[in-house]
């Protein structure tokens, strides 16, 4: 009797055929997720083993359990001619829940960690940023980590740095949106989710997404990146401190008591001369007609020569 095959995610790397990439993809009333609903015979999702049945957890390196039907379309659409898609089958999903497990493209190449205890997942193979990861949640018995930004150096290989930038008009700022396994970005620590802080030195977190493009093209073999993951920038949000290299490895910021007057909180305020000394001045019809105007100037976004609307990124 064959052993059966260990359970584990399924990394499928698909090239679009000109029929497309021979899949259907569906979400179901009552159940979280979006499915794989059919697989052509013969097609590239076969030739993938995508298989009918199969959950979808990532896109491109970017986890889309908690997205839309047509927010994981069009990140399936974003790169053209090809798509990585993480997926699992339902006995796999199941003992992913039971263990309490994220999915990661990590266990589709070694497989499921060893059980050791069903509600505390080994920390080695927790995802980035839940309990237990190596770099610091907290342990049970030891303290909270330390929240604190990476600095990440990269020196571009064949392929370029390996990671794909990207900028949400729902949110301020550059994020990770991918990192290529094996590539450069990884090596260095660069991971899906990451806030971009600072490019060489300088903070960009004001800039355009172009602009931050031409900041890391600016050394032609490398770049040293600042980056946040979400829950330590959620922290620094709320302590409304910009996080810099001195942070890295330096003293952190204490939380704001007593009415400190507040920082940079991630966003990009635009001074407001109505608002000087505290007395909220009501402008003149002058006043208020050049704040419109430049108001429309700062939000007038590039030109978009592609038809996705919320979302532009750009590959390293």
């Amino acid at each position: 009797m064959a052993t059966p095959e260990p359970l584990r995610p399924r990394l499928c790397c698909l090239v679009r055929g000109e029929q497309g990439y021979g899949f259907h993809l569906h979400g179901e009333k009552g159940r979280r997720g979006q499915f794989i609903r059919r697989v052509e015979p013969g097609s590239p999702a076969e030739a993938a083993e995508l298989r009918a049945g199969d959950r979808l957890v990532e896109v491109n390196g970017v986890n889309v359990e908690g997205e839309t039907h047509h927010q994981v379309v069009q990140r399936i659409k974003a790169v053209e001619g090809q798509t990585r898609l993480l997926v699992v089958d339902k006995e796999t999903d199941e003992e992913l829940r039971r263990r309490q497990l994220t999915c990661t493209e990590e266990m589709a190449q070694r497989g499921l960690p060893p059980a050791h205890d069903p509600w505390e997942p080994k920390p080695v193979w927790t995802h980035a940023g839940s309990l237990g990861s190596k770099d610091g949640q907290k342990d049970v018995n030891g303290p909270p980590r330390e929240l604190r930004p990476r600095l990440c150096h990269l020196r571009k290989g064949p392929q370029g740095y390996g990671f794909n930038l990207h900028s949400d008009k729902s949110r301020p700022g550059q994020y990770i949106r991918s990192v290529d396994p094996g590539s450069p970005a990884a090596h260095s620590g660069l991971r899906a989710q990451d806030r971009l802080i600072e490019v060489n030195g300088q903070n960009v977190e004001g800039l355009r997404h172009a602009e931050v493009v031409a900041s890391i093209k600016a050394r032609d073999d490398e770049a040293r990146l600042l980056v946040v993951d979400p829950e330590t920038d959620a922290h620094f949000k709320r302590l409304r401190v910009t996080p810099t290299e001195e942070h890295v490895e330096g003293p952190l910021p204490s939380p704001v008591t007593n009415g400190t007057s507040p920082a940079q909180d991630g966003s990009t305020w635009k001074h407001d001369p109505f608002q000087e000394s505290g007395l909220h001045l009501s402008p003149t019809a002058a006043e208020a007609k050049e704040k419109a105007r430049a108001t429309r100037v700062n939000k007038r976004a590039p030109q978009m020569d592609w038809n996705r609307k919320r979302e532009i990124f750009s590959n390293f």
